[in-house]
């Protein structure tokens, strides 16, 4: 049942899918290796943008910092995850901020290499077209949501998203998300307010959708879940 969650919301490795070997090979090869701590910050929002990134192994989050000082989390992001690729194409300043929420290895790809490298196979910038629509139909799926979903199937949203980078599989089926999520965080994926979200968690922790394990979240139905968060 994790594969279908992450099926719904999976975007890693878009970029090097159906690359061949050796373009893959050549990726790893112009880039240089990154280690994260948990909770250590990749880069701010607003930093300039000197590359793109892939993670190997470990989870990030997205966040932004609102008006009013709370950080909005955007998404979690696991294995095989293309970071950086915005500011790396138009030129413009970080959007958000990248942080650690295990121990991360990464690989950083300098904007020249990347561009040395896509200009040698321009298979590379097809791959690059494809994670970009990718991510804008996620964008729009959102603001449909935001309109025809009700706030119960926009934080189900928010909970099978979190699943993609956080979810470990219990052998009873049961996905555990393994870091600890506040309601604001899900209040900020979701686009609510964080007593409307409080609100829809109490009714899908109720109804046993969900459950805590200590101070973690339990996906105890993960294809009823899957269920609400569709549009």
């Amino acid at each position: 049942m994790l594969r279908k969650l992450k099926a719904a919301t999976h975007e890693s490795g878009l970029l090097t899918r159906d690359m061949p070997w050796t373009l893959r090979r050549a990726f790893v090869s112009a880039s240089r290796p990154v280690e994260l701590r948990a909770r250590e910050v990749l880069f701010h929002a607003g930093d300039i943008g000197d590359g793109c990134y892939i993670v190997r192994s470990g989870v990030v989050k997205a966040a932004v910092v609102a008006r009013d000082g709370q950080e909005r989390l955007l998404a979690v992001l696991g294995p095989g995850a293309f970071i950086g690729e915005l500011a790396l194409i138009d030129d413009e300043p970080r959007s958000a901020t990248i942080a650690a929420l295990k121990p991360c290895r990464l690989i950083h790809l300098s904007k020249q290499a990347f561009f040395r490298l896509a200009d040698e196979n321009p298979l590379i910038y097809r791959q690059a077209l494809r994670l970009l629509a990718h991510r804008l139909r996620g964008t729009n799926e959102s603001v449909v949501a935001q309109g025809t979903v009700s706030v119960s199937g926009r934080v189900a949203r928010a909970f099978a998203s979190l699943a993609e980078g956080l979810g470990d599989e219990q052998p009873d089926g049961r996905i555990l998300l393994a870091h600890k999520i506040t309601q604001n965080d899900i209040a900020g994926m979701a686009g609510v307010a964080r007593e409307n979200a409080s609100r829809a968690i109490n009714d899908l922790l109720r109804e046993g959708v969900l459950s805590r394990a200590g101070s973690f979240y339990l996906i105890e139905r993960p294809a009823e879940l899957l269920d609400m968060a569709e549009i």
